[in-house]
């Protein structure tokens, strides 16, 4: 198992580093070929930005970009970038409340039947070996839940997402939140190309890492309240990605750090969400949450849409996530088409079909092909 956690090294040895990161820069600004170098110097050859390497070896190895810089551009004129069934479409407001802020909802979407039929179904998968990588995870299990892939389709979801996104999305990866009784807070922290998870490359790429390019669905399997640790955020923080200071008493699952931002407890914004709803929001968004004080569970999915113009993975045969201490193999992964078409081929792609529904089937059942 992988134990990534950054410690504050000895003098010498971070000015070792320095010294090979200069000459990485040198080498990166003179456009020298890098196919010669070992895969990590590779990596950060290839995706480190100049800002990067100016935080880095200017705090001495002790301060870093949490992910690849960027910004967002609000889009001019802001309209939708679908057209959407109506009971779905979003106001003029909502859609500046979202660039505003960095996320909305909470929306209704599921009854107590659903929830708790795939509840049930999560919390036995997520004991077994995954069939994508071969070991009890929390990840990805949409690829072998039939349910939790109907929850994926669910209209009142895409539509929305369509309409910040484009016509065409695909669900690059899943999750499941399990927060027990006396669970632990997660620490505040932001995303926005993933390359936080080994800091070498990204899981995305996109054609602009300035637009939007990702959203992240999170639905609530139990109510998530204030006492159970429901999601926080700070809103209005989704416009630029933070430094973060490797170190101190702030955990990320095995990662400690903490994110350089001015925190001020009472402009952050706990949104609760009733169980069987959902919220859409960026994961750019400076979020967290608390830790979960009552006696019973706090259970969520989630799962992050993108459109096919962003490549995932791309010449990967495995993902280091340095937070979970896990390396995954992606011979298995695909990207989950959920609605439109991939105009790009850019990924490998399944395409969700669902069967018709029938009065006798009830609610209609999610297929991958």
């Amino acid at each position: 198992m992988i134990q990534p956690t950054p410690v504050r090294r000895p003098l010498w040895i971070r000015t070792l580093l320095v010294a090979g990161l200069a000459f990485l820069a040198v080498w990166k600004a003179l456009q020298l070929p890098r196919r010669k170098w070992p895969q990590p110097m590779r990596g950060i050859l290839q995706n480190w930005t100049w800002g990067m390497f100016r935080v880095v070896m200017g705090s001495w190895i002790t301060r870093a970009y949490i992910d690849q810089p960027c910004t967002l551009r609000t889009p001019q004129p802001l309209v939708p970038k679908a057209a959407v069934d109506p009971r779905y479409a979003l106001s003029p407001g909502e859609l500046q409340f979202f660039y505003d802020n960095g996320y909305l909802g909470p929306y209704p979407a599921f009854s107590f039947v659903q929830i708790e039929q795939l509840a049930r179904s999560l919390m036995l998968r997520r004991t077994q070996p995954s069939y994508l990588y071969g070991f009890p995870t929390d990840r990805d299990l949409h690829f072998e839940d039939d349910l939790l892939l109907d929850f994926l389709a669910e209209p009142a979801i895409l539509e929305r997402a369509a309409q910040l996104l484009g016509p065409d999305l695909g669900c690059w990866r899943s999750q499941v939140f399990l927060k027990p009784p006396g669970g632990n807070a997660i620490q505040w922290h932001q995303a926005s190309t993933y390359m936080m998870e080994d800091y070498l490359e990204p899981a995305l790429h996109p054609p602009d890492r300035n637009e939007l390019f990702q959203l992240t669905i999170w639905i609530a399997l139990d109510d998530a309240t204030r006492e159970n640790g429901c999601m926080q955020v700070y809103p209005g923080t989704h416009k630029q990605i933070r430094t973060i200071r490797f170190g101190g008493n702030e955990g990320f699952y095995k990662v400690n750090f903490t994110l350089e931002f001015e925190a001020h407890p009472e402009d952050a914004v706990s949104i609760e969400v009733p169980a069987g709803h959902f919220i859409l929001f960026s994961e750019r968004v400076i979020h967290g949450s608390g830790p979960n004080t009552t006696t019973k569970r706090r259970m969520a999915v989630n799962f992050r849409l993108i459109p096919p113009s962003v490549k995932v993975y791309p010449d990967q045969r495995t993902h280091l996530a340095m937070h979970m201490g896990q390396v995954y193999s992606l011979d298995k992964w695909s990207l989950l088409l959920l609605r439109g078409e991939d105009r790009y081929g850019l990924n490998r792609t399944k395409r969700l079909h669902r069967k018709p529904v029938t009065e006798a089937q009830g609610a209609p059942t999610a297929l991958v092909s």
